[in-house]
């Protein structure tokens, strides 16, 4: 593990969402952000959207989709210190995601966790403020943003 130079932004309500979820954790999770294999594609939220297995869900879209799961942090992962919580991030991940902004969004159809992030590459090539899909669980279950 090592504090680098990542910058991620999180928002306070995703702050709030996080350290809500956390609670009921085992000592010593994290909030892992990972690049989602197959980014790109049309995935949508179905039953396997699980902040605490390890799972997660993207959105579809020209760009990467990115997961959020509880996890323990692992050699070589990249921390962000958040108040209350750690962010872990892989390499590979990390690239695509410093400058990113985590946030919680709440509407009608769906809430959950929502990244944006300006160096996601879309089909077309890097288009800065893109966003990337992101998941997360909420009181009402998962959302992908």
């Amino acid at each position: 593990m090592s504090d680098s130079g990542l910058t991620v932004e999180v928002t306070q309500e995703a702050q709030d969402q996080v350290r809500d979820l956390i609670k009921s954790q085992k000592p010593g999770m994290a909030v892992r952000v990972y690049l989602q294999s197959g980014g790109g594609g049309g995935g949508g939220c179905g039953s396997g959207c699980s902040c605490g297995s390890g799972g997660g869900c993207g959105s579809g879209g020209g760009g990467p989709s990115f997961g959020m799961a509880f996890d323990k942090p692992r050699n070589g992962d990249q921390v962000i210190q958040v108040d209350g919580f750690s962010i872990v991030v892989d390499d590979l991940s990390a690239e695509l995601l410093h400058g990113a902004r985590i946030d919680y969004v709440q509407d009608l159809n769906a809430s959950g966790f929502k990244i944006t992030t300006p160096n996601a590459p879309t089909s077309s090539g890097p288009e800065p403020g893109s966003e990337a899909g992101g998941c997360g669980c909420g009181s009402g279950g998962c959302g992908c943003g």
